[in-house]
């Protein structure tokens, strides 16, 4: 998964999972959650279903190639210490070099679409036009981009993901986000707009796409002039997992994942309304377990948690449309297990498996076989 932002909601698990692992090589057959009844074909013809991943999580070859350094790298490495296994990307799935093995796992799996996210330090190493574009990093994105559509697969590219050049951060200083990093370099040649041209803005968007984890409640906070003001308190709200003593949900992995797969239809609806009926995609939804290096590999692979949490989160999407959301695609966080940013590798995303110590190799957990049978019909 990636940095989790945009609305915070979360999933349930809540009811025991009887799933077979019928062997210790992955052979895995779901036993309960029947496709029959939820699959493909139980949503509107054309619906794109699709993973997400992002560059810095997934690609490695962090030093090849003409790649420069990203914030990323920079932080992982001078700060190992609030990493909490100590690592960072510089490998992470060797992405880089196994893009095809990727989309091959893709295409098995019957999959509509694949979100990624572009290194810019791969693109521009210098973090300027000016710098000189890397040919090589175009070179990798577009085979990256063909390999995809050879095999029938919508590239959906993510402009920005948390790994801008570190050249930038080094001459403008502090957190640079893009609207910042445009103002910076293109400076008063960036128009401004009149109250009317702003007007006209307003509605304009393409279509939104919503990250959804995770729910918690929430209380309102007055304004309080002695805390310094961030987008931590820009909200002003309180929230909290807990309702007097009572978690919203279980808990997975992260500390700040708690499942409620209702909450996906709820946020919907919501946006519906507050937002005119928008075009949604979900860009992001997923859950995590803990790496545990005492499970066998049979053990690894037999994560029925995750595939509770895709049915019901999907169940509740397929709800949300009925009652008229405009949905039109869903992408599951994450195609593989990868770096989970502060958390490093301690914990797992992936509806395949990579064993970190074997070569990255990619093994389909249950999730994995869950989804294929999904979208077969």
């Amino acid at each position: 998964m990636s940095l989790r932002l945009g609305s915070s909601l979360s999933c349930v698990l809540l009811l025991l999972v009887g799933l077979a692992l019928t062997s210790s090589k992955a052979a895995i057959t779901p036993t309960v959650y029947d496709t029959a009844f939820l699959n493909r074909s139980s949503f509107p013809v054309g619906f794109i279903f699709g993973t997400a991943s992002s560059s810095y999580q997934y690609e490695g070859a962090a030093r090849q190639d003409g790649r420069g350094p990203s914030i990323w790298d920079t932080y992982a490495h001078k700060y190992p210490e609030k990493i909490k296994d100590g690592s960072n990307g510089d490998v992470a799935n060797d992405e880089y070099h196994r893009y095809k093995e990727d989309v091959g796992i893709m295409k098995n799996m019957g999959l509509d679409a694949y979100r990624f996210s572009i290194s810019w330090s791969r693109l521009l190493p210098n973090g300027k036009l000016s710098g000189g574009i890397n040919k090589e990093g175009i070179k990798y994105y577009n085979n990256l981009i063909n390999e995809l559509l050879r095999d029938g697969i919508k590239p959906f590219v993510t402009l920005f993901h948390w790994d801008l050049p570190q050249a930038l951060e080094n001459e403008y200083g502090g957190f640079l986000s893009p609207k910042i990093v445009m103002r910076s370099l293109v400076g008063d040649r960036l128009p401004k707009f009149t109250k009317e041209q702003s007007k006209l803005l307003k509605g304009s968007f393409d279509f939104l796409g919503l990250n959804y984890y995770t729910a918690y409640y929430a209380s309102y906070a007055p304004p309080n002039n002695s805390v310094n003001a961030s987008y931590l308190t820009d909200a002003r709200s309180n929230e909290s997992p807990e309702k007097n003593g009572v978690p919203i949900g279980p808990k997975a992995a992260s500390d700040w994942l708690y499942v409620y797969p209702k909450g996906i239809r709820d946020i919907l609806l919501y946006t519906k309304e507050k937002y005119h009926d928008p075009l949604i995609y979900i860009t992001e939804n997923g859950v995590d377990e803990f790496n545990d290096p005492k499970l066998s590999l049979a053990e690894a692979l037999n994560d029925t948690q995750r595939v509770y949490y895709y049915y019901h989160h999907i169940y509740y999407l397929q709800r949300a449309i009925k009652d008229g959301v405009n949905v039109k695609g869903y992408f599951a966080w994450s195609l593989l297990d990868n770096f989970e940013w502060n958390s490093g590798y301690s914990v797992r995303f992936g509806i395949n498996y990579v064993d970190y110590n074997d070569n990255q190799k990619r093994y389909p957990k249950l999730s994995a076989h869950w989804f294929k049978s999904f979208l077969k019909y």
